[in-house]
């Protein structure tokens, strides 16, 4: 059955733990993207500030994340998905990798068993641009492949996301952007684990960005796709604005109908996940809840497309 979610960052812990939360649920949302990373922000990691957040042990960052399960059980919301935070190489800070590697990913791997999160979603190494394609995914196989026994005390998969590059003053293709990478790292990792641990998660803002559609991608990787980012922007910078902002038709961005179609062919039974903080979060406070409101109505009505189409089948 397919739900729809909405990414927390933006809303938790900003607002409130309960606040939060009863925001989402009245908003319609049945399912939410835990941001993990709100609590140890990326541009912190690239520029080298890194908090003390998971230096904290195990046991009192579960107490902490408590609260959050207790108001999602309260409210009916379940995550179906967590953002890990990123990125967890960085090539000229081999301090900076490692304690990503050894601390925090390790440590979100366990929250993410105590939320009851089926799907983290973790960033591939980005290194082709300096090292080559066959080193960046021998790096990343390299690292994927040595957390599966953590996955497997914990109950807790991963998806590669989709990325993109900014190379030359100019965005390009990064790790995952090609399907055919992420097919390899999902067959190459789930053949190493010896059962299904792995999958993707197809971000559709990312694809814009480097001139891809998602219908295409999703047709080509298939069952594989386990997990969505959805928003959209103009294919110059990463907005995060909900569907349907630059139009209704493939000419003007992202082909919402091709993508629906494309879903129902591989028989996609997840959750249509918006990552769309920035769009609510650009409108003032009086406004948010709605704004909240019309996200989960376009899930609604993309999910009505879904299952039409499915029944055409």
């Amino acid at each position: 059955m397919i739900n729809v979610g909405v990414q927390t960052k933006g809303i938790l812990p900003e607002m409130g733990i309960e606040n939060g939360i009863a925001k989402i649920a009245n908003a319609g949302f049945e399912r939410v993207d835990f941001n993990l990373d709100t609590f140890l922000k990326n541009s912190d990691v690239y520029s080298g500030r890194i908090n003390s957040f998971f230096d904290q042990n195990i046991e009192d960052l579960l107490a902490y994340f408590g609260e959050y399960k207790k108001a999602f059980h309260k409210y009916g919301i379940r995550p179906s998905q967590m953002h890990a935070p990123y990125p967890i190489f960085l090539w000229n800070r081999s301090d900076i990798s490692e304690y990503m590697q050894n601390v925090v990913i390790p440590k979100s791997i366990a929250i993410a068993g105590f939320l009851e999160i089926p799907w983290v979603v973790m960033h591939p190494f980005k290194l082709q641009y300096k090292y080559g394609l066959e080193a960046e995914q021998a790096m990343n196989v390299e690292f994927f492949s040595s957390i599966i026994p953590l996955l497997k005390e914990y109950h807790v998969k991963i998806c590669v996301e989709n990325l993109y590059e900014g190379i030359g003053n100019r965005i390009t293709e990064g790790t995952c952007a090609n399907p055919d990478d992420a097919i390899f790292y999902v067959d190459m990792l789930n053949m190493m684990a010896g059962e299904e641990w792995f999958g993707i998660c197809l971000d559709t803002g990312h694809i814009q960005l480097v001139h891809r559609q998602p219908a295409d991608y999703i047709a080509k990787v298939g069952e594989r796709l386990k997990l969505l980012h959805m928003h959209e922007n103009d294919a110059y910078g990463d907005l995060h604005q909900m569907p349907y902002t630059f139009g209704n038709d493939k000419k003007c961005g992202t082909d919402w109908k091709a993508f629906a179609k494309s879903l129902a062919d591989i028989g996609f039974d997840g959750t249509l996940s918006f990552e769309t903080f920035p769009c609510m979060n650009s409108f003032p406070n009086g406004a948010k809840d709605e704004v909240l409101r019309t996200i989960h109505e376009i899930g609604v009505y993309v999910k009505d497309n879904i299952n039409k189409k499915k029944k055409v089948k």
